[in-house]
């Protein structure tokens, strides 16, 4: 439920940034709106939709156990069995195993980023939680994968090391990809229109 502390902190949330735009103060504007943004949904999001994220990424992340045979998976339950000769290993898909963290803190910061307009955040807004729902599913089908192997003795080596490792070097490639790099062409093409500026 959406208390009255949210309610309250939305409004001043979104006062400052209206102060800010009007100030042209457009980093601190990027800055306040990304954080604020990314609290406000966190608090809504965790009310609403992490059973739901969750529940659809231990669905598809069950496909390939289904495939290989190697585990099973229960969206209902939001749980990977992992049965084995070592064993049975269980992966709770929880909220912090959903992406939804990551997620959010992606569409802040692009809903945010100054660099793109219109359709363009609407592209990037699809491709990019495409990418962390597949890297995510990716990171828990070959968690559960080496388990299956491996046992229980590694559960912390394979899911803690490992897969968050793996997980986040997918998303730091989408954050390059889609910050750093439109920022550099951004950039270039500044310095391409000066020198020909000056050569004119």
């Amino acid at each position: 439920m959406i208390t009255g502390t949210i309610i309250l902190g939305t409004i001043i949330w979104l006062y400052a940034l209206s102060v800010l735009h009007r100030a042209h103060l457009d980093a601190i504007h990027f800055w306040v709106g990304s954080v604020g943004l990314f609290i406000i949904l966190a608090f809504v999001c965790r009310a609403y939709f992490v059973w739901l994220l969750s529940a659809l990424v231990t669905e598809v992340t069950g496909w390939w156990g289904h495939l290989t045979g190697i585990y099973t998976s229960s969206y209902l339950h939001n749980l990977i069995s992992i049965k084995n000769n070592h064993g049975l290993v269980l992966l709770f898909v929880d909220y912090e195993c959903s992406g939804i963290i990551e997620t959010l803190a992606y569409l802040s910061l692009l809903w945010f980023y100054p660099f793109y307009r219109g359709m363009a955040k609407v592209k990037w807004t699809v491709l990019g939680v495409g990418w962390i729902f597949i890297a995510n599913v990716f990171r828990l089908s070959l968690i559960a994968t080496i388990l299956y192997y491996t046992g229980n003795g590694s559960f912390f080596w394979v899911h803690t090391v490992f897969g968050r490792i793996l997980f986040y070097v997918m998303v730091i490639g989408l954050y390059y990809h889609v910050f750093t790099r439109s920022q550099l062409g951004q950039a270039g093409h500044q310095q391409f229109q000066m020198r020909e500026e000056t050569n004119g």
